[in-house]
């Protein structure tokens, strides 16, 4: 399930998994519907909930895996041809397919949690991710969303509603 907010000039895509662990087809596809119902006028801000910013495809071969794995390039198309900035907040956890939705977009940045973006990868961390270039800003939970408006303010010079 995906939960849209519109916040002035962006539209905050909150990725909620009905399953923490597993990024479906169903979802991607919703992925890809929404930026398209956004349109070309808003910019985004994708992050996650419950501590985790998106998981990885299902581990276990088989249908739904392929489905997924189908319809995560046209997710990650969509992200990269969305014509405003796209901005990844990473409030948790960004693992494998969950990690190439964040590098999608045009800025990451992260609050708490690991990233990791291939099982042969460990799993790092917030500073070490930094320190990688897995992500371009860490900041606190609390400023997460703060911070990834004003990245949007700062891209498209156009304020954003303050709630």
């Amino acid at each position: 399930m995906l939960d849209l907010e519109h916040r002035g000039v962006a539209v905050v895509v909150r990725i909620r998994p009905a399953d923490r662990r597993v990024l479906t087809a169903g979802l991607l596809d919703s992925l890809t519907e929404a930026l398209a119902y956004i349109g070309p006028d808003r910019a985004v801000v994708l992050t996650g909930a419950r501590g985790v910013f998106a998981p990885d495809l299902d581990p276990v071969e088989g249908p739904a895996r392929d489905d997924a794995r189908l319809a995560l390039p046209e997710a990650l198309s969509a992200l990269r041809a969305h014509p405003l900035p796209v901005v990844a907040a990473l409030n948790g956890d960004a693992v494998g397919a969950g990690y190439a939705l964040a590098a999608a977009a045009d800025v990451r940045i992260m609050s708490t949690g690991t990233v990791q973006p291939a099982p042969e990868f460990g799993p790092h961390r917030t500073s070490e991710a930094l320190a990688l270039g897995l992500v371009d800003f860490r900041c606190t939970t609390a400023e997460l969303l703060s911070l990834a408006l004003r990245q949007v303010q700062a891209f498209t010079g156009r304020e954003f509603a303050r709630r």
